[in-house]
């Protein structure tokens, strides 16, 4: 079944290999498929898709690019693409498609009905293995907004990679032994804080670690005790160590509880202290060492360290000092040279592995694994044939160090196959900080970046609850027949639908201004709206006889030879589901997913305005209840590839 459904959707495609193969025919011109646009005609009198390819070639073939669309029209129609039932001309030089609409339609019925859930994947990742490192929020303190941008768009990720087939294992990098949870250590150990009844240990920490960090300024001494410490947790088994542990771990459950309201799942949490104990980056040291990777300079500013040369790369080459130290001339290892170390035991190119743990069972149903000193030795983990860190774009540079290192130090495929999906960061409208509680100033201003160190922030759970507040609030008012118990349930349902799609909606190059008021409404592009083009086609439906319902084959039901123009967008939109969900998966960008799921919504709630099923005439009834049923099939499916609820009531 693959095979046929694969074949069906790729409407675009099928046509750019026709063109292609045209083009060599005719004209002895090879172009890549990429290079040959395919697009919707601005009206449907042109017919359903289109290329303008002949204008673009007019000066490289030097004809008129009219005699070039004829000429091209002449090969394609002896064998036009699939699904292609006339192929017209237009002035200036444009290429129609007229789709058999019949035929396209019968395709999707067939796909749905045998593949139902699984409709829109294709298994071409099959027999490879995606790690994705998201989330990796400092144990130190609650999650603020930002990092929910980062585990819905790894989170997201996943999802898109597991429905290509890929067998993806998510890790939640800790940084346990770095100076922000030392510098809760120096509030609880040097300060003697304490948190208070009552009061989430997690939220405790976000006022103490900005206390903390402004009593530095007013006291060298204190600062110097974060030093003391950072030692003896790296140094481990001592009393400062221990309490470092104890506060990382409690913050880290805290962060799990907030990421699992959200639908999202991890399979290993890798621990820093793990990593340091296990001696990872001494181990890749002798190797490379022996290797002759890595290069011991004797003169200049780097003398006396061991280093990565990098000054030959077109990326590196106009800075001051291009090469990158590993270990400094004191014997100590960078921050890069750790990560490197890691990188290689995500390819299993290291040759040591940690010890394994169960975390505890996820909400989910799926066991969370822990890296553990005490634990057990398992062959499961790393192993990629691609790694996707997940880092926000001020990491970007680090991350080409990284990605270049390791191609400089031998490692050529895991430096092809290591990609930084890096994205822009969160800030708040001025409506939603002050509705916050964010100290906004005299100044009003329309953006409020964030700052831990400031206490400027939103914490996550805070941010979560008030959406859920909000949207019960509106689920009781249009549903006063529900118990408060079921106008919170729903409600939350919507609120993570609002916020999933605002975090992962926008292109990852652009900043988010998350506002309030725009991601809760039920109207324009948001997730709301997703949701409730769902609930709607669910309620035409739950209106259908249920023998009816029941007896409706998608594989036997008559299709119409004249489709009103509602009809056939819909199921163009829906045909293009596979596809969109491939490019994103591929391109690694969810926002091409939830753009299009958008579109896929907004084009049904045209249908349904515009379109009658329950009155029609029996025939036509049991097509449109038949285009009911793909369509919530279909956006279901995109809905919980973009890990949002699809409720059955809004």
């Amino acid at each position: 079944m693959e095979g046929h459904t694969y074949h069906f959707y790729q409407l675009e495609r099928e046509i750019q290999e026709k063109v292609q193969e045209a083009l060599k025919r005719e004209f002895d011109l090879v172009l890549d498929q990429e290079d040959i646009p395919v697009e919707v005609p601005p009206s449907p009198d042109f017919g359903d898709l289109s290329t303008p390819l002949p204008l673009k070639l007019a000066r490289t073939l030097r004809q008129n690019p009219l005699n070039i669309a004829e000429k091209l029209q002449g090969v394609l129609l002896e064998d036009p693409p699939a699904y292609v039932k006339t192929i017209t001309v237009t002035a200036p030089g444009y290429i129609n498609f007229c789709l058999d609409f019949v035929a396209l339609t019968r395709g999707l019925f067939d796909a749905v009905a045998v593949e139902k859930e699984k409709f829109g994947e294709v298994k071409v990742g099959k027999g490879k293995k995606v790690v994705i490192e998201h989330t990796n929020i400092n144990p130190n303190k609650a999650a603020h907004i930002g990092h929910l941008r980062n585990a819905c768009l790894g989170d997201t990720l996943a999802r898109l990679k597991r429905k290509l087939g890929y067998d993806v294992e998510v890790q939640n990098y800790i940084d346990d032994t770095g100076a922000a949870v030392a510098d809760i250590v120096v509030g609880l150990y040097h300060l003697e804080r304490e948190c208070p009844k009552g009061v989430p240990f997690d939220s405790f920490c976000w006022d103490l670690y900005t206390e903390v960090n402004q009593l530095y300024d007013e006291d060298p001494a204190l600062k110097a005790k974060q030093q003391e410490v950072l030692h003896l947790i790296e140094e481990g088994d001592n009393e400062v160590a221990e309490l470092a542990k104890k506060v990382a771990n409690k913050i880290v459950d805290h962060h799990l509880d907030i990421m699992w309201r959200l639908g999202v799942y991890y399979n290993l949490l890798t621990w820093e202290s793990d990593i340091l104990k296990l001696g990872f980056w001494e181990h890749a040291f002798e190797q490379l060492k022996e290797e002759g990777s890595l290069v011991y300079e004797e003169e200049g500013p780097n003398a006396g360290c061991w280093v990565v040369k990098l000054g030959d790369l077109e990326e590196f080459k106009d800075l001051e000092n291009p090469d990158k130290v590993l270990v400094r001339s004191n014997g100590t290892a960078t921050y890069t040279a750790k990560d490197i170390a890691y990188q290689m035991w995500k390819f299993g190119v290291l040759g040591k592995d940690f010890f394994y743990d169960r975390h505890g069972l996820q909400p989910n149903g799926t066991v969370l694994w822990t890296t553990a000193p005490d634990g057990n030795k398992m062959d499961r983990f790393g192993r990629a044939d691609e790694v996707i860190n997940v880092i926000d774009s001020r990491q970007s540079y680090l991350q080409d160090v990284l990605r270049f290192s390791l191609y400089k130090l031998g490692f050529e495929r895991e430096a092809e196959h290591s990609i930084h999906f890096g994205y822009e960061v969160v800030a708040l409208s001025a409506n939603t900080a002050k509705e916050l509680g964010v100290e906004v100033g005299d100044e009003e201003k329309d953006v409020y970046a964030m700052s831990g160190r400031q206490g400027i922030g939103v914490k996550a759970e805070d941010l979560v609850e008030r959406v859920i507040n909000k949207a019960t609030e509106e689920v009781a008012k249009r549903h006063p027949e529900m118990s408060p118990e079921e106008h919170r349930k729903l409600a939350q349902d919507i609120a993570i639908g609002a916020i999933r799609y605002y975090m992962i909606k926008y292109n990852i190059n652009s900043v988010i201004v998350f506002d309030f008021n725009e991601a809760l409404s039920m109207q324009g592009n948001t997730g709301p709206y997703l949701q409730y083009a769902y609930a709607r086609a669910v309620n035409i439906l739950s209106k259908v006889e249920p023998e009816l319902l029941e007896e409706i084959d998608l594989r036997d039901v008559s299709i119409p030879a004249d489709l009103t123009p509602e009809e056939r967008e819909l199921v163009r939109r829906m045909t293009e589901y596979p596809a969109t969900l491939g490019r994103a998966a591929q391109l690694l960008q969810p926002s091409l997913l939830a753009d299009y799921t958008y579109n896929l919504a907004a084009t049904f709630m045209n249908f349904y305005e515009a379109v009658p099923v329950l009155t029609a005439e029996p025939p036509l009834m049991r097509f449109r209840i038949a285009l009911l049923l793909a369509f919530r099939q279909t956006l279901g499916n995109a809905l919980n590839t973009l890990g949002m609820p699809a409720p059955a009531r809004m």
